[in-house]
């Protein structure tokens, strides 16, 4: 219990320092930035405590917009992810919604690609509509939250098959 702990204490630390040294210096086309830091709410436990997800989903969002000086939409995303994950497991796998490691192994391709474009897309959506809180804006929360989350998908898929080679 306790190696868990400190592993994800440490997984945490390194994405969020990643993700404000790193990727938030990744601009492509003017505005193309990968959010890796999702990678820890996407592989939390299934069958952790929920509530203690969505106070971490706070904490991250919370030094993710006081460290890159953000206005609060990293912080309202990532506690609406971390609220709306058990509904996007239970919709995404169904009766496998068990398996504690499902995003890792145990389950099809196909629900683990639905969890994760589900998470990417449901979070990035909500992060551009905190930032650009304007109707005139709507299609540029579009583009941006399709541009980006098919950018931070790669990234993520591409992460993750690094935790899969890991655990089996």
């Amino acid at each position: 219990m306790f190696q868990s702990n400190t592993k994800s204490f440490l997984q945490f630390i390194l994405l969020i320092l990643l993700q404000v040294f790193l990727l938030n210096n990744v601009n492509l086309f003017g505005f193309l930035n990968p959010y890796i830091y999702l990678l820890f709410l996407i592989t939390y436990r299934f069958d952790n405590n929920p509530t203690l997800l969505i106070l971490i989903g706070f904490l991250m969002g919370f030094l993710l917009d006081l460290l890159s000086h953000g206005a609060g939409g990293h912080m309202i995303a990532s506690l609406a992810i971390a609220f709306l994950r058990p509904y996007i497991i239970q919709f995404s796998f169904g009766v496998n919604s068990d398996i504690s490691m499902g995003m890792v192994r145990g389950t099809s391709l196909s629900n683990r690609l639905l969890y994760l474009v589900l998470m990417v897309f449901i979070h990035h959506l909500i992060l551009f509509i905190v930032v650009y809180f304007n109707l005139k804006s709507i299609s540029i929360i579009f583009k941006y939250t399709l541009i980006t989350s098919i950018f931070s998908f790669i990234l993520l898929w591409i992460s993750l098959g690094f935790f899969k080679t890991r655990h089996d």
